[in-house]
């Protein structure tokens, strides 16, 4: 489903401070399976994965997504791509502190100019399967540490995506709370989504569903295959 081609990223290019972080990428990402890019810090598994999910540019190189070349559409372009294909989990989840559980979940669909009560309904749904109906009108910071994961994954349902990102989403939890992150993520993968998660956590990589590890250091594949 998603393809880098010889894919590059440099930042603060031609400063003395000028840094590769990736250095001709090429990969292949299947659909409907979960992938996991492993590595250390610094290995240029989030700036891959960044690219992967429209939300940065290569410096070169091209991104296929189901067989189209999207690196170089218009931002306006990307932004549709994103809101209709991707949903983003963040590390630290970046959820709006303020307002309740029920609001950020609901977030990522206002750009598409639906009513304000159908998506407050389809919010709902999406807590109710997350067994959080009774936290709607909850802040965000009153809720758990699990509660916060759990909205935070309904969120990225949003919009129904074919595609979920991941960047080191159980950097900041428990091994309890990790593996009911991958709990969850194997029902997305049941439900035919593609899955693709940046992390060095084992809980995340060493998981029996996982299809296919990447595995990367200096802004390089050291390995990449189905997984053992």
């Amino acid at each position: 489903m998603i393809k880098s081609l010889e894919v590059g990223k440099v930042f603060n290019m031609n400063r003395p401070n000028q840094f590769i972080a990736l250095n001709g990428i090429s990969v292949e990402i299947p659909a409907q399976r979960l992938t996991v890019l492993k590595g250390p810090s610094g290995s240029g598994k989030t700036t891959l994965l960044s690219i992967l999910g429209c939300m940065a540019r290569p410096t070169s190189g091209r991104v296929m997504l189901k067989e189209e070349e999207i690196t170089s559409l218009p931002e306006r372009f990307l932004a549709e791509i994103r809101r209709q294909t991707y949903g983003f989990i963040f590390q630290q989840f970046n959820l709006i502190r303020g307002i309740t559980a029920i609001e950020n979940i609901m977030l990522p669909a206002y750009p598409t100019g639906e009513k304000r009560t159908v998506l407050k309904k389809r919010a709902a749904g999406l807590l109710e399967i997350f067994g959080l109906e009774n936290k709607a009108e909850a802040s965000i910071e009153w809720l758990s540490g699990g509660e916060t994961q759990r909205v935070a994954i309904a969120r990225a349902l949003m919009n129904d995506p074919a595609i979920i990102i991941a960047d080191e989403p159980t950097a900041h939890l428990d091994t309890k709370l990790s593996q009911e992150f991958m709990d969850i993520m194997q029902k997305l993968k049941a439900e035919g989504r593609t899955l693709i998660i940046a992390s060095h956590d084992p809980v995340v990589y060493g998981s029996a569903f996982v299809d296919k590890v990447i595995e990367m250091r200096d802004g390089a594949i050291t390995d990449s295959g189905a997984k053992a």
